[in-house]
């Protein structure tokens, strides 16, 4: 009997999907297990394995946005069954065709006798994987001029690496002026991982009632804390950062005010007892006047302690910067630390945007020495600047302040992080 396969649901807050490549071919057998189609997301795109298998027919075409758990293919137990479902609904696959937003990279092939080495048949694509395709997107690389090592002669990350660093070496161009008569030094792509960031910052803005808030805190004690920790770095494994106290000093606030710790879904604010700690993390883009936005994710945080919260964020955040994220890894936060600490100027307070499904982001900056009074007696402290935007719509002005009290008063008093 005949299996749909659906698109599917790679997220909590994932609604739809596209189809960026078809990786077998209309009415191949495909083996249980084998990966048959790229999957994107407005975050990731992610290959697709088979949970069945069977003669598969193709029902949606390449870069049509569909929602997620719809049909897209059928697996057929035999060839006569794959011919009576193909004459029955037609060939999907003559309907196959390259996503709009995926023309900067958009494969050339050259129109000659036979099928040349990694090209897919239905689609004339070039086979490459989502993470070399967004790689060369990135750096305006052209996937036809790059030699696959892959198998069946896909193009893969390290390809792709090996292609901008010959690209590095090659002698710049002479200045070229744009139309204001001035030397350009760089035109910056509005697609591509640039024109998601975008994308998801305005409909931020634009479906929340952001208010954003701003304070210092005392972080002398919590900084004398993190100097045992250092001093055992190297039995404990790592070199507990200061973020891995801000997250656990955030769990703190959570218990008490939960309500920080949501997500909306549909018409629902969902309050979740387990903390999933979105990390915003600057990427490398194609260039030094270019960045790029990433928020990947550890999950219940308010479980470890500060040596394994430490270890898992540093992982994370490393495979983010080199592309490595899974489709989990990105998925299912319930609040946002973005932290500026050591690249804005000290004292500099910031407004994160909150990151979208969110009701709340914690954006602390770079700490500043100052003099303050303290048990009546002028002293130099170092002083953590501290904001916190949340969703005026999801969450009142007065659980916002006891949130932003709770955790001053975990930077200041560290101890009750640990208790």
């Amino acid at each position: 009997m005949a299996t749909d396969f659906l698109m599917p649901k790679l997220a909590m807050a994932m609604n739809e999907g596209i189809v960026s490549e078809w990786l077998v071919e209309e009415g191949q057998y495909v083996n249980a297990g084998e990966p048959i189609a790229s999957v994107e997301t407005e975050k990731v795109s992610y290959d697709v394995e088979s949970a069945e298998a069977g003669y598969f027919h193709i029902l949606l075409p390449i870069g049509e946005a569909t929602p997620v758990e719809s049909v897209i293919g059928i697996f057929a137990v035999s060839e006569e069954e794959y011919q009576t479902i193909k004459n029955s609904l037609g060939d999907a696959s003559v309907q196959v065709k390259e996503p709009d937003q995926k023309q900067q990279v958009k494969d050339v092939v050259a129109e000659t006798p036979g099928k040349p080495v990694g090209v897919n048949a239905i689609s004339g694509r070039i086979k490459s994987s989502p993470l070399a395709r967004k790689m060369a997107l990135d750096n305006s690389l052209r996937l036809n001029e790059i030699d696959g090592t892959g198998p069946g002669g896909r193009i893969v990350k390290k390809d792709i690496l090996a292609a901008v660093e010959r690209q590095s070496q090659q002698p710049k161009q002479s200045p070229v002026y744009g139309t204001l008569g001035a030397v350009e030094l760089a035109r910056i792509s509005m697609t591509g991982a640039r024109q998601t960031i975008a994308q998801r910052m305005r409909t931020s803005i634009d479906t929340a009632a952001q208010v954003s808030s701003s304070w210092e805190s005392d972080v002398t004690n919590l900084l004398g804390l993190r100097q045992k920790y250092v001093g055992k770095a190297e039995q404990l494994g790592t070199k507990v950062s200061v973020n891995a106290f801000l997250i656990k000093a955030i769990c703190y606030a959570i218990k008490q005010v939960p309500v920080a710790n949501s997500r909306l879904e549909g018409n629902e604010l969902v309050v979740y007892e387990n903390v999933n700690m979105g990390i915003a993390v600057a990427i490398p883009a194609k260039n030094e006047y270019d960045s790029g936005l990433i928020v990947p994710v550890i999950k219940n945080v308010e479980r470890m302690g500060l040596v394994q919260l430490d270890i898992e964020m540093k992982g994370i955040i490393q495979r983010a910067k080199n592309g490595e994220l899974s489709v989990d890894d990105m998925s299912d936060s319930t609040i946002t630390l973005s932290s500026t600490a050591g690249i804005a100027p000290p004292g500099m307070k910031t407004g994160p945007i909150l990151n979208l499904g969110n009701v709340a982001i914690v954006g602390p900056s770079t700490p500043i020495e100052r003099p303050i009074v303290n048990s009546g007696e002028i002293v130099v402290r170092t002083m953590l600047p501290m904001s916190f935007t949340f969703d005026h719509c999801l969450m009142d002005g007065e659980p916002a302040a006891r949130f932003m009290r709770a955790l001053h008063d975990c930077l200041e008093e560290p101890g009750l992080m640990l208790a």
